[in-house]
């Protein structure tokens, strides 16, 4: 169960076994680990109870510390951080555990200087940053506070619960002003922490947050360590690192999200709808809640509930849950659905690239090319950058006929902005095919599949190429390959395992 990354199953299991043998530190690690990656922090508690005093689990010491920390039990806190051993990702949830109830015990002068060494450090030096400023807020030094985080803010990492605390000392020391342009500050504008922080500085709220406490402090480290660990695809890492956060703070719902969202990007859909659960209504993530559910139950091929918990949700008129409708609409290819959709949506905000994006592709879907083409040139206006727009504009107008040499620019501008898409590198092998340079058409065709060998259409296009270039075997493997990844179209692919392609047109003039 736990190679399968089926945590509460292990739990399950791990334990019935400790139960039986409750000296058995290998078991008392284990079951404690799938306990925390699980997210059973009852579990988790009881089995660092049952471990020997002496025990060599890492987890054991972490979660012994935890609950010393939730006691104020600052000296016995850390204590237990001292004894644990084992990986890197361990040492540093320890280390953050020890910072923080050395803080609490009125240490600050001794633990800002370390964390100041590690905000060098990458990847954790920006997250160590946030660390430091509010050690140091907390214990009342407001000048060191808001220049530490000024300068954690500068380091990469963006970490709204910590720039949640820079925006309430702002509103404290009477830098409002400041603190209300932090919050409308790019992405800072769009998170549901930040968005309601800055509802009750709009109110006239001082502090626009809850009082900071070295558990929200050593919480929001864990929350910070935890998106590392996931990012670098060290999910039982990430996932136990969160659970301790919730330990820790247990109203913490951007912890609770981030580890909904990775139960579910490891295909566990029960377990992240079982944390969304546990987000209120009154939460400022309630409709993120809403709005992840309902992708859940679609991931996990459950259409109809899917859909009709979408529905439900955009009739209560949050922007976000609209636009997750439209998305569901479109995944679904019931285009026709989800243009009209897209098309209130813009009239709400009219600069946002991403919806003109997914308007065109419905549109173009739906046989309305001329719009679709608009929505994409308009698209690419707002920001010119985007590889996806790129390389949907440009396939199509390849493919098309149309701007064959203006199309191929823009599918070799989408390959160096994103050189590792098998779909975006296809574009580009397909532009050659269509230009009727089959060397260049097969070696990029070739990469596409290397990158992505499970996608239908890439193995289509390379046994069209191979068909091109006299490789008959060849080019029907990849026919049968695309056929049993679930095309499109299954009829024209058989057909061409059948029959071949016709033969070829007059190349493009290039």
């Amino acid at each position: 169960a736990n190679l399968s990354r089926d945590y509460q199953s292990a739990s399950d299991r791990y334990f019935e076994a400790l139960v039986r043998s409750p000296g058995d530190d290998d078991l008392a690690d284990a079951a404690i680990t799938a306990a925390l990656d699980s997210g059973d922090a009852n579990r988790a508690h009881q089995i660092a109870r049952m471990a020997r005093r002496d025990s060599s689990s890492a987890y054991v010491h972490l979660v012994r510390a935890v609950e010393a920390m939730s006691a104020q039990r600052w000296t016995e806190a850390h204590a237990e951080t001292t004894r644990v051993e084992g990986g890197g990702s361990e040492q540093l949830l320890g280390h953050m555990i020890a910072t923080w109830a050395r803080t609490g015990d009125g240490h600050v002068d001794e633990v800002a200087p370390e964390l100041q060494q590690l905000s060098t450090v990458r990847p954790y030096g920006s997250l160590f940053g946030f660390e430091q400023a509010m050690a140091y807020d907390f214990a009342g030094r407001n000048t060191d506070a808001l220049t530490a985080y000024a300068a954690a803010e500068q380091g990469g990492l963006w970490l709204p619960a910590g720039i949640e605390r820079h925006a309430d000392l702002l509103a404290r020391t009477r830098a409002r002003a400041d603190a209300e342009t932090l919050l409308r500050n790019g992405q800072n504008a769009t998170n549901p922490t930040l968005s309601a922080a800055l509802a009750r500085l709009n109110a006239g709220s001082t502090p626009i947050v809850r009082p900071l406490t070295p558990q929200i402090g050593a919480a929001v480290g864990m929350y910070g360590l935890a998106a590392i660990y996931i990012q670098e695809s060290d999910a039982p890492s990430g996932l136990a690192a969160l659970t301790l956060a919730l330990m820790l703070d247990p109203q913490f719902d951007a912890a609770r999200i981030a580890f909904a969202d990775a139960q579910g990007r490891i295909g566990h859909g029960d377990a992240s709808r079982a944390a969304l659960r546990q987000i209120s209504d009154a939460s400022p993530y309630a409709e993120t809640a809403r709005v992840m559910t309902a992708w859940s139950l679609l991931d996990d091929d459950r259409n109809d509930e899917a859909l009709a918990a979408a529905q439900a949700n955009a009739s209560q008129g949050g922007v976000r849950s609209k636009r997750a409708l439209a998305d569901m609409y479109r995944r679904l290819q019931r285009y026709s659905d989800a243009e009209p959709l897209y098309s209130e949506l813009i009239t709400a905000d009219a600069d946002d690239w991403r919806l003109y994006f997914s308007r065109g592709v419905a549109r173009e879907r739906l046989n309305r090319w001329p719009d679709a083409e608009a929505d994409f040139q308009h698209a690419l206006q707002l920001s010119p950058d985007q590889a996806d727009v790129l390389n949907y504009l440009g396939y199509m107008w390849v493919d098309r006929g149309e701007h064959m040499q203006e199309g191929l620019a823009m599918i070799q501008r989408a390959v160096e902005i994103n050189p590792t898409s098998g779909a975006v590198i296809d574009s580009l092998a397909w532009a050659y095919f269509k230009m009727g340079d089959l060397n260049q058409a097969v070696e990029y065709s070739e990469r596409a599949v290397q990158l992505d060998a499970a996608d239908a259409t890439l193995n289509d296009h390379l046994g069209d190429i191979y068909w091109r270039l006299n490789r008959h075997t060849e080019a029907r493997f990849q026919w049968q390959r695309a056929l049993a990844l679930g095309p499109d179209d299954a009829a024209a692919v058989q057909a061409k395992i059948d029959h071949g392609l016709a033969p070829a047109p007059r190349a493009a003039h290039r």
